[in-house]
């Protein structure tokens, strides 16, 4: 009330009567006017929508990231067998001295220095293996006799050899070598839809605790209406009771009732003020403390046909896309196996530029060269290892298949289950609401019959409790069927993706 309105109000009763009572009235009506004045505004708690409250969880809880790490882990674990691939430097220094046991066309003592350096590296389109050899070597003779033919006491010899390594069965086209990095992708994948069914989960249990604040709210708001409706009909009650028309029966009643709802608030205040905490550290902030849900406890959702959802969640579950990457996996792990029982035939071509001379700076003139070129061929006999693998892989393969099969009949039970439920609440939350309006009419005869003397005060609060009781059941039964919604958005895999995905209201 306006205050201006209040001092005309005052001023209207002042000029209209007279007497001690008036003036305390007038006095009343002041002190009130002056603590409205001063009394600072209500703290309005902040709405927090479940899209908000879930924005905050993926920006502040660690487990997004850490699922999210799982796939970049197997990714950089992937990356490594690129290493394969890489030029490989090889070098070696070696020094020697040999003396002669027969000295006749040899030298007494020889002493030789050489260094050696390579470059290779594994081509994976074909299989094949390029290296690259540079060698230089000092070598030095002694005699203790003149030789038959003339001998340098020293010399430099330098050789350049490049050789060529082509597989024509095993590995040709380079399956063997590609096979670890092609199958590590499969895990890449694999991880990824495995992470974000983990933070799917991890959503769907959180949500469910954001809807029982939404619930706890609720029942805080209708236990306070019924407290309120008590703390009056106790008022009313001993207003009767002082003006002799009820006895200390009615009294005593009014009492209890409105002692019973201040417990059982009390009790919903505690849990809330529990869950709050909860939630605030969920989110790691104190957001939630000063805030209030912002959700239709009671909306209800539209869903498809029991036999669209089956058909949509066969053609698009991870859970099944995971077992279908494995089952890829495998076969392309079987094309390896295949491989490794192949015989190894490879075709080898090697040519090399040499010199040797006296002087360490004509020995670099590489005029000589050799030239070779041949096949190596290696078969294994029992071939032991490539069919223990081979019968592994079939029987991996067959145990995949079954795996499915009791996936899919779990999908499918959960989904009648959830579909079931879903349907058959939504049939008893329309009876609910019927509940709830034939206990209100009954509270308005049962409150009529007692006003005109002709009833009991507990058959009034009997039936306001009836009343508020049948509210609580449907905010109890509202709060099941948002939940089973959550676990049906999550068993389709509509939960979390490139977006939290609400169902349709009415």
């Amino acid at each position: 009330m306006r205050s201006e309105n209040i001092h005309m109000f005052i001023f209207f009763i002042v000029i209209s009567h007279s007497g001690r009572l008036l003036r305390d009235l007038v006095f009343f009506l002041l002190t009130v006017a002056c603590l409205v004045s001063i009394q600072p505004e209500a703290v309005v708690a902040e709405p927090l929508t479940q899209e908000a409250f879930v924005a905050l969880l993926e920006k502040r809880h660690p487990v997004f990231e850490k699922e999210r790490l799982s796939s970049a882990i197997e990714e950089a674990t992937q990356q490594g067998y690129l290493g394969d691939t890489d030029w490989n430097l090889s070098s070696s220094l070696t020094w020697s001295r040999e003396e002669a046991t027969i000295t006749a066309f040899s030298p007494d003592l020889s002493t030789s220095l050489g260094l050696q350096t390579g470059l290779s590296k594994q081509f994976w389109e074909t299989g094949g293996r390029l290296s690259a050899i540079y060698a230089i070597n000092r070598s030095s003779s002694s005699f203790e006799e003149i030789p038959l033919f003339s001998y340098p006491d020293t010399f430099y010899e330098n050789s350049v050899e490049l050789q060529y390594a082509q597989p024509l069965l095993r590995n040709r086209g380079g399956k063997l070598s590609r096979l670890q990095y092609d199958l590590k992708g499969y895990d890449v994948d694999v991880s990824g839809i495995q992470a974000v069914e983990n933070i799917e989960e991890f959503l769907a249990a959180s949500i469910s605790k954001y809807l029982d604040w939404v619930y706890l709210e609720e029942q805080k708001k209708i236990m306070s209406r019924r407290l309120d409706l008590s703390r009056r009909e106790f008022e009313r009650t001993q207003s009767k009771f002082n003006a002799y028309l009820v006895d200390s029966a009615d009294v005593m009643r009014s009492k209890d009732a409105l002692n019973t709802w201040r417990q059982n608030l009390g009790l919903v205040e505690l849990q809330l003020t529990a869950l709050k905490e909860e939630l605030s550290v969920l989110v790691q902030s104190d957001v939630v403390l000063r805030a209030e849900p912002d959700f239709n406890l009671y909306t209800e959702h539209r869903f498809e046909s029991l036999a669209s959802a089956r058909t949509k969640l066969e053609r698009g579950s991870r859970l099944l896309k995971i077992l279908e990457l494995r089952k890829q996996q495998l076969d392309v792990n079987a094309i390896g196996v295949r491989e490794t029982g192949k015989p190894d035939l490879s075709l080898i071509a090697a040519v090399t530029f040499k010199s040797a001379e006296g002087s360490a700076g004509e020995s670099f003139d590489f005029d000589k060269k050799d030239a070779a070129l041949g096949l190596q061929l290696s078969v294994p006999l029992e071939n032991t290892t490539a069919k223990a693998e081979y019968q592994r892989t079939r029987l991996q393969t067959l145990q995949l298949g079954k795996e499915r099969q009791d996936v899919m009949l779990s999908l499918n039970a959960s989904l009648s289950s959830l579909h079931t439920q879903l349907r058959k609440l939504s049939e008893v939350l329309e009876l609910n609401r019927e509940q709830i309006e034939s206990a209100r009419l009954r509270t308005i005869e049962e409150t009529k019959i007692y006003e005109q003397g002709r009833g009991d005060l507990t058959f009034v609060i009997m039936s306001r409790d009836n009343e508020e009781s049948a509210k609580l059941t449907y905010a109890e039964n509202a709060l099941n069927y948002q939940k089973l919604w959550v676990q049906y958005q999550a068993l389709m895999d509509e939960l979390y993706g490139e977006g939290i995905v609400l169902g349709s209201e009415f």
